[in-house]
């Protein structure tokens, strides 16, 4: 009687070892394809500073196609930034007018004043000249050379020295317009880099302003709103989830160690199991635990097949379902 009963056990050891066998052959067939589920995440759409809520657009359950308003929102606190900035800009352009006018205005007094010094040395060498000449047709009347020629000599030095003094002004004014234009050319650089960086910073808020409203960006279904028309709401807060329409990731599993060469990085065709023409690319980027297969891929069976998890990365645009079996070869 005991020798049947531990007959008995053994049997049934042996059954579901083999059945174990049998469902890992009927699944996997010995070859190089394995199982796996597809997965899709739950996406956040959040918002990254303090916002109104103008009005929402989409209700949970509601199927959304990129390019779908979904909540507009406005940021009166980004408003203020943003006229605050373009104040900046016109104060700092004011400023230049301001100083292109006052250079113009310094320009043209040096110039002037340039003007009216070699007026005035013109006006004395025509007055010294005119002496010379008359002393030279004295000279030739009254043949007085020694007295005329030393009354020359001295009138002639009077012109040197006249034009060396006016020289020396027009270069003192030359110096002065050189200033003048070095000191302009840099104020003008300060509110060049006032402008320019404030110009950025509003261009940068402006494009802020243009994106607080939220779009979709994908195809899916909204699973929940978390908020409501007329509401503030702060920053960094969860405005909507949505769920794909397509899977952001596939978990497959290896049965069996002859199963086990999979590399990271190695490039497999993904398939639905039950619709063959819906296909796409994937690619392994990491290896889990031996774990129990989920329910779906299980035999309908007491014995449970286990497998060793492999995660692999889907593009973004790919046409299977989410929670579908596929083979991946």
């Amino acid at each position: 009687m005991i020798m049947k009963k531990i007959n008995s056990f053994y049997v049934l050891i042996f059954l579901m070892f083999a059945s174990l066998m049998a469902i890992n052959t009927k699944f996997f067939k010995g070859s190089k394809s394995f199982l796996g589920i597809t997965y899709a995440r739950e996406y956040k759409i959040n918002i990254e500073r303090a916002a109104y809520v103008e009005d929402v657009y989409v209700v949970p359950g509601q199927a959304v196609q990129p390019g779908d308003l979904l909540v507009q929102l406005s940021s009166s606190e980004l408003d203020l930034e943003i006229e605050k900035l373009h104040k900046e800009i016109e104060q700092a352009q004011s400023k230049i007018e301001e100083r292109n006018k006052l250079l113009s205005s310094k320009l043209a007094l040096y110039e002037a004043e340039r003007t009216m010094i070699k007026t005035d040395r013109d006006h004395e060498l025509a007055a010294i000249q005119n002496k010379i000449d008359l002393n030279r047709r004295l000279t030739a009347q009254l043949n007085q050379n020694i007295n005329v020629e030393d009354s020359l000599t001295a009138l002639q030095l009077e012109l040197i020295s006249i034009r060396q003094k006016a020289e020396q002004r027009i270069d003192e004014i030359d110096i002065k317009v050189l200033d003048t234009k070095q000191e302009y050319e840099f104020d003008l650089a300060q509110e060049k880099a006032v402008i320019d960086l404030a110009q950025q910073e509003l261009d940068w808020k402006l494009r802020e302003k243009n994106n607080l409203n939220r779009y979709a960006s994908f195809p899916g279904v909204i699973e929940n709103v978390y908020i409501k028309a007329g509401e503030q709401v702060e920053a960094f807060s969860s405005l909507v989830s949505i769920n794909p329409e397509h899977p952001t990731s596939v978990v497959g599993y290896l049965v069996g160690k002859k199963e086990r060469d999979k590399k990271l990085g190695e490039e497999v065709i993904i398939s639905s199991l039950e619709h063959k023409e819906l296909t796409t690319t994937a690619k392994i980027i990491g290896f889990g635990s031996v774990v129990e297969l989920p329910d779906i891929l299980q035999k309908s069976t007491a014995v449970k097949a286990f497998g060793l998890e492999v995660f692999l990365e889907i593009p973004e645009s790919n046409p299977l379902p989410v929670g579908e079996k596929i083979i991946v070869k």
